[in-house]
């Protein structure tokens, strides 16, 4: 299991582990071929297991990380007319407002009435790229550098993802060539994203609220996430045997999970987990705001994506950007126009 193949692993929780990626840490150069093949090993048992992993000494500096979280609340703390002029629309870029996303609805058919938070949606970081440069100009920069440090970071993972799926360690670096490169003359359509999420503080009149939550049940819906949180954590991950399973932070880590596209390529040994952020029942968590950022990583926009082992009627072929239209619908419906 992914606990035994690797000695710098060890157990934060039930299932989701800890393993130390510093062989191919961004501070590396000329990372030998056979810590790649190693690293494939231990990561494909985490995938296995739970669909989750928590990734250390991984090389995007702290302070990259936090400029990031310390501009995007200047953004978030402007008025709701500011933030307006940047509202995110059909270009998939910028502000999304408290209750525009509705996320899938949890196992007993229970769809959320409102989802408590609010986000800023990149993955345009050229000139063209919308940012509110008038009103807030220290994001563009900050968001700008964490999408570039996570673009290297999942680089080194896909070729690690590659020799999983027992294929070339290009292999999936190849099919995610446009990543963070919209709006760059001659770059290939892609939707990877990064996704600065602010989750307010919620008063007792609205944590009493049934359908009331701050991040609906759903899995991702491209090839990986990463995902850097704050200390107060909130997330929870449903484990094999269909439990949640609480996912708080770990000091210094990167949090790793599996998308759908993943899970179709491996013809399901990867599972997308389904995951979700809940009202704390702790009163001091519910009254003191969070904040995350995720980097969505997906294939080109025109790669069809099936299992590579063959046809399987579980995950029929469709493109990236496909599948990320349909999943949006979902979410959006008539809110993205």
């Amino acid at each position: 299991d992914c606990q035994s193949a690797c000695q710098s692993c060890w157990v934060t929780m039930p299932g989701i582990q800890v393993v130390d990626i510093s062989a191919i840490s961004l501070d590396t150069r000329d990372t030998p071929e056979g810590e790649y093949q190693a690293l494939a090993g231990v990561l494909g048992s985490c995938f296995k297991e739970i669909g989750f992993v928590f990734v250390k000494n991984h090389g995007i500096g702290d302070d990259v990380i936090q400029e990031a979280m310390q501009a995007s609340m200047s953004f978030f703390n402007l008025e709701k007319e500011i933030k307006s002029l940047a509202r995110k629309g059909p270009e998939y870029q910028g502000w999304v407002e408290q209750g525009r996303e509705i996320f899938d609805q949890d196992e007993n058919g229970k769809i959320a009435e409102l989802e408590v938070r609010e986000t800023y949606d990149l993955k345009n970081i050229s000139l063209e790229g919308k940012f509110p440069d008038k009103n807030c100009p220290e994001l563009r920069g900050a968001l700008s550098r964490l999408a570039e440090h996570g673009k290297l970071l999942t680089m080194r993972l896909l070729r690690c993802i590659s020799l999983t799926l027992g294929k070339h360690p290009s292999f999936l670096s190849d099919l995610h060539q446009g990543m963070i490169s919209q709006g760059v003359q001659g770059s290939v359509e892609n939707s990877s994203t990064l996704r600065s999420i602010h989750y307010p503080p919620i008063p007792d009149t609205l944590a009493e609220q049934p359908g009331i939550i701050r991040c609906g049940e759903h899995s991702d819906y491209g090839t990986i996430t990463l995902l850097f949180q704050d200390q107060l954590g909130g997330l929870e991950v449903k484990d094999v045997d269909g439990q949640w399973v609480l996912a708080d932070p770990v000091p210094g880590t990167v949090l790793i999970n599996v998308g759908d596209l993943l899970e179709a390529m491996s013809g399901g040994q990867f599972p997308a987990t389904k995951h979700r952020v809940v009202v704390p029942e702790q009163e001091f968590r519910r009254k003191t705001l969070r904040q995350s950022i995720a980097f969505f990583v997906h294939p080109d926009d025109e790669v069809v994506c099936q299992p590579l082992a063959g046809p399987d009627p579980r995950y029929p072929p469709v493109t990236a950007r496909g599948h990320l239209e349909n999943r949006f619908r979902a979410t959006y419906g008539d809110r993205l126009e």
